[in-house]
């Protein structure tokens, strides 16, 4: 019954950044690091755009850039785009790409100085991750797998790979079992 109630909330709190009908992955301008602009509603061959917030400075985010990108390889040939969204206003440029580089990010990495994507599907912590569908229908929200159980204390290895889980079911037409998990990892703090 919590899980319901949650994606309930989930899907609303997504919806709530649309203001038309039929609703649809709205077009935030996303710029990436290298200057192209993004829409991912205009991809035709995108099916599930996955937003995963990361941070720099976050060690739970950089535990988890290997496993961002071994399902970015995954699944984007299954038509999941993924982007590494950085919501913190004062991260330059030259900081995120070298992050970038050193992590071997493959997916396009956005900045939000202003946080607008952060604000608009209420991200709290690096790394949420917020997985859409091309309608506009939030169909997993939260961890990446449960290696970590609380900040600070991690699991030799994950028991659940939820995102993974979440994408492999939707790609069959099948039912999310647990479409709402809680994220563990740094706070995004959301400038007024």
């Amino acid at each position: 019954m919590l899980a319901f109630h949650t994606l309930a909330l989930c899907s609303l709190l997504v919806t709530s950044a649309w203001s038309a009908e039929p609703r649809i992955l709205p077009d935030f301008g996303l710029v990436d690091l290298t200057g192209k602009k993004h829409n991912p509603a205009a991809a035709k061959d995108n099916r599930i755009v996955v937003y995963v917030y990361v941070s720099i400075d976050c060690p739970i985010a950089n535990f988890y850039q290997p496993t961002l990108r071994k399902l970015a390889q995954k699944f984007e040939k299954q038509g999941v785009r993924f982007y590494q969204i950085h919501s913190d206003p004062d991260l330059t440029p030259k900081a995120a790409r070298k992050h970038t580089r050193d992590f071997d990010v493959v997916s396009p990495v956005i900045l939000d100085p202003t946080q607008k994507l952060a604000r608009a599907y209420k991200a709290k912590v690096t790394p949420e991750v917020h997985a859409i569908t091309r309608d506009g229908s939030c169909i997993y929200r939260g961890r990446i797998d449960d290696t970590y159980t609380a900040f600070g204390k991690r699991r030799p290895e994950p028991t659940t790979r939820d995102l993974d889980a979440a994408l492999t079911a939707t790609l069959a037409g099948k039912k999310i079992e647990v479409p709402v998990t809680e994220a563990i990892g740094c706070q995004i703090f959301i400038e007024d």
